[in-house]
C-alpha cells in the first residue's frame, strides 16, 4: 500500500499539515498528492492550488505546476505569491514574455516591495521585445519616474521596446550597415524624423544606451543635423529629440566617431555663434559633438541655467543643469576636499592624471534599498558563510579608490549605522562623488584625496575596508593591499576586487591595434573600432554588452589604462597568506558557477579552495571577466 493511502486525511487542515511535513522532508510528489486530495474536496482554496504548484515545481515538474498557479491567480487575482511563482515557472520554461505579465502584476500589487521591484527589473532586462509591448512600456515609464533605482538597468529594455516598431528597427539596421564610415543603407532615416517617443527620451536622457545599432543611428543623425545647419537649412527636428540626443552624447563623453568634414563644419558653426539662435538649434547640434560649457555662447547659456526654475522637469533644464550647474558645483567642491596623504609614487601620479582627464564612471543614478547589517549582507553575498562572530554596528568603513563615488554611496546606503571614508587619487573624481552624495542626500560618507600606498600612517582603523578595481592599477598590488591591511580593526573584514589574468588576456588583441601616440580621444575611438572588428566568438567582444564601451572614460579604463596588473587565484592565495588573511569566498555573478567548482572540490560547499578555483578558471577563462570579487578577514 502506498504512503498516501495509509494517511488518515481527516480534516482538510490535518491534510495540509501532513502535506507541509512531506514537503519539508523533500517528499515533494507525495505532498502534491495530498494537496490534490484537498483540492478534490475543497476546489476553491487558492493557497492549496499554489502549494500544489510549489510542490510540483520543487519536484522538477515545472510544466505541471503552471496550471496550478494559474488556478490560484484566477481564484484570487491579488495573490502576489502565486503571480511570482507563475512568473518564475514560465521563465524557467523559456517563456519570459508570458512570465513578465505576472511580474508586472506582482509589482503593481506590492509596489513598495523591493524584491518585487528588483524581480520586475530583472525580468524586463531578460525579455527580447521583438514586438511592441504596451504593458512593459507602461511599467517602464512608471519605473523611470522613481528615484530609488538605477535607471541604467531600465535603459536596455526601454530601447528594445521602442525599436521594436518595424520602421525604427529598419532605420537602426540601415545605420549599422554603414557604420562608422558610411554610406548608410538607403533605408536609413534620421532618428529625429520619428515621433519623439517618451520611452526613448527617458532612456537617452537618464542612462548610457548600450546598443551598437542605436549608436550608429545617433551618429548618422547628428551628421545629418550638422549638414542641415551648415547649409542653413531649417532643422526638421523636435526640440526634445535634440536635447535627449545631446544628453546621450554627454553621457557618452562625445566618444562617437567624427569625420574631418564634421570637424570643419563645427569650426564654421562656432564662427556663427554671434548670429541669432532663438531655438538654440546651433547650440544643441554643437552639444552633440562638444561639451555645452565650451560653447562660444556659453556665458548666455550659463545665465539661463542660473535662472532655471527649481524642479523644472524639462529635458532642456536637465541639459543646462548637467552642463553648467553640476560642473560649477564640482569645481567648488574640489577646492574644499581634504588632502589626506601626498602622492609621490610615479605610477600613482600617472593614474591620477588619467582620472583627472576622464573621471570614471560618470554615473547618473543608483539603487536605494533598506539598509542591512554586515552579517545580513554577508549572508546575501556569501550564502552559508557563518556570520555569528561578525560585527553588527556601528561600522567604520574605508572605500580605498572610490573613483567618482558610486561605490562609496552604495556602501553608505547599504549598511545600517555606518560611516564611510572614501579616498581616491583624483580630486575631480572625488568632487563628482561628493556632489552626487549631496544631491542624493547621503550624509554618512566623506571624501578625501589620498594615495593608498601612503595610507599606512593614517590614524583611524576600520571595521570594513573595500577596494574594488584599484589594487591592480598599482605597480605592486601587494604593497597597496598591505597598506590597507594595516588599517583593519581587530575582527574587521576586507572586500577586494582584482582583474583576472585569464579573463583579460583577450584584451591584448585589442590593445595591439591601438596607436601608441596621438590624442587620447582618437586612441579611445581606435580601441572601440578594434573591438567592433573582432570575430563574433572573441572574448573581448563582451565589452559591446557593457555600458563602459559606450563612454570614453569606460573605454579608457578598460583598454588604455596607465597601469594594469592582472592576477589569478593562486596569486590571491599567496597574497592572503603573506598578509595573514583568511579567504571567505567569491561573490559570484551566477550561483551556477559553484557547480563547476564542485567538480574539483565536491566536499566544500562554501567554495574556499583557491587552487580548485584556479583549475576551474583554467577550463572557463571567462567566468571572472567582471573581476574577482572576494571577502577576507584576519587569520585566526
Amino acid at each position: 500500500m502506498s504512503e498516501r493511502k495509509t494517511i488518515d486525511i481527516g480534516s482538510a487542515l490535518d491534510a495540509l499539515q501532513r502535506a507541509g511535513s512531506l514537503f519539508r522532508a523533500g517528499r515533494y510528489l507525495e505532498a502534491a498528492e495530498v494537496y490534490r486530495d484537498v483540492i478534490r474536496r475543497r476546489p476553491r482554496l487558492p493557497d492549496v492550488h499554489n502549494n500544489l504548484g510549489v510542490a510540483l515545481k520543487a519536484a522538477g515538474h515545472i510544466k505541471d505546476a503552471v496550471p496550478c498557479f494559474r488556478r490560484a491567480v484566477r481564484l484570487k487575482p491579488d495573490y502576489v505569491a502565486a503571480h511570482v511563482n507563475l512568473a518564475a515557472s514560465l521563465e524557467a520554461l523559456g517563456r519570459p514574455l508570458d512570465g513578465l505579465e505576472h511580474r508586472i502584476d506582482a509589482w503593481r500589487l506590492a509596489a513598495d516591495d523591493i524584491e518585487q521591484r528588483d524581480a520586475l527589473v530583472a525580468a524586463l532586462r531578460r525579455c527580447p521585445f521583438e514586438k511592441p509591448h504596451a504593458g512593459a512600456r507602461s511599467v517602464l515609464v512608471a519605473l523611470f519616474e522613481r528615484d530609488d533605482l538605477d535607471r541604467q538597468a531600465l535603459a536596455g529594455p526601454a530601447i528594445r521596446i521602442w525599436r521594436a516598431h518595424p520602421a525604427i528597427r529598419r532605420a537602426l539596421e540601415a545605420a549599422a550597415w554603414g557604420y562608422p564610415d558610411g554610406p548608410v543603407d538607403a533605408g536609413f532615416k534620421p532618428l529625429t524624423s520619428f515621433f519623439p517617443d517618451e520611452l526613448a527620451l527617458l532612456a537617452l536622457s537618464s542612462a548610457i544606451a548600450v546598443d551598437p545599432e542605436l549608436e550608429a543611428a545617433m551618429v548618422f543623425t547628428r551628421r545629418a543635423l550638422l549638414d542641415d545647419l551648415s547649409a542653413k537649412r531649417p532643422l526638421a527636428a523636435d526640440r526634445d529629440w535634440l536635447v535627449a540626443l545631446a544628453l546621450q552624447a554627454r553621457a557618452a563623453e562625445w566618444v562617437w566617431p567624427e569625420s574631418r568634414a564634421e570637424t570643419a563644419d563645427l569650426r564654421v558653426l562656432d564662427l556663427r555663434a554671434d548670429e541669432p539662435d532663438p531655438d538654440s538649434d546651433r547650440a544643441l547640434v554643437r552639444a552633440l559633438y562638444r561639451p555645452m560649457e565650451s560653447d562660444p555662447d556659453a556665458d548666455s547659456l550659463r545665465r539661463e541655467a542660473s535662472m532655471l526654475r527649481y524642479g523644472d522637469p524639462s529635458l532642456w533644464a536637465l541639459l543646462l543643469r548637467r552642463s553648467f550647474l553640476d560642473t560649477h558645483a564640482e569645481a567648488r567642491l574640489q577646492d574644499d576636499l581634504a588632502t589626506l596623504t601626498p602622492i609621490a609614487d610615479d605610477t600613482s601620479a600617472s593614474v591620477r592624471a588619467q582620472y583627472e582627464e576622464n573621471p570614471y564612471p560618470r554615473w547618473l543614478s543608483i539603487d536605494r534599498r533598506p539598509p542591512r547589517s554586515l552579517p545580513e549582507h554577508i549572508q546575501r553575498v556569501l550564502p552559508g558563510y557563518p556570520v555569528r562572530a561578525l560585527s553588527e554596528a556601528p561600522l567604520r568603513i574605508l572605500i580605498a579608490g572610490c573613483g567618482t563615488g558610486r561605490h562609496a554611496v552604495q556602501t553608505a546606503r547599504r549598511f545600517r549605522d555606518c560611516s564611510v571614508l572614501a579616498v581616491d587619487l583624483s580630486r575631480r573624481s572625488l568632487a563628482y562623488g561628493k556632489r552626487m552624495a549631496r544631491d542624493l542626500g547621503v550624509p554618512n560618507v566623506s571624501f578625501g584625496q589620498a594615495d593608498i600606498l601612503a595610507l599606512g600612517n593614517h590614524a583611524e582603523r576600520f571595521d570594513l575596508i573595500e577596494s574594488s578595481g584599484v589594487l591592480h592599477h598599482l605597480a605592486y598590488p601587494l604593497k597597496g593591499w598591505s597598506a590597507l591591511r594595516s588599517l583593519l580593526a581587530p575582527g574587521g573584514l576586507m572586500r577586494i576586487a582584482l582583474y583576472s589574468r585569464r579573463a583579460r588576456a583577450g584584451f591584448d588583441d585589442v590593445r595591439a591595434a591601438i596607436p601608441a601616440e596621438g590624442p587620447m580621444i582618437e586612441r579611445i575611438r581606435a580601441a572601440r573600432r578594434a573591438v567592433r572588428m573582432l570575430p563574433p566568438e572573441h572574448a573581448a567582444r563582451a565589452l559591446l554588452r557593457t555600458a563602459d564601451f559606450y563612454a570614453a572614460s569606460g573605454v579608457r579604463d578598460a583598454l588604455l589604462h596607465a597601469r594594469e596588473t592582472a592576477v589569478d587565484p593562486l596569486w590571491i592565495a599567496e597574497a592572503l597568506a603573506e598578509l595573514r588573511l583568511t579567504f571567505m569566498g567569491f561573490e559570484l555573478p551566477d550561483p551556477g558557477i559553484l557547480a563547476l567548482y564542485r567538480r574539483h572540490n565536491r566536499d566544500d560547499h562554501l567554495g574556499l579552495d583557491l587552487a580548485a578555483w584556479d583549475a576551474v578558471e583554467a577550463e572557463h577563462p571567462e567566468i571572472f571577466l567582471g573581476m574577482y570579487q572576494f571577502w577576507c578577514r584576519p587569520a585566526a
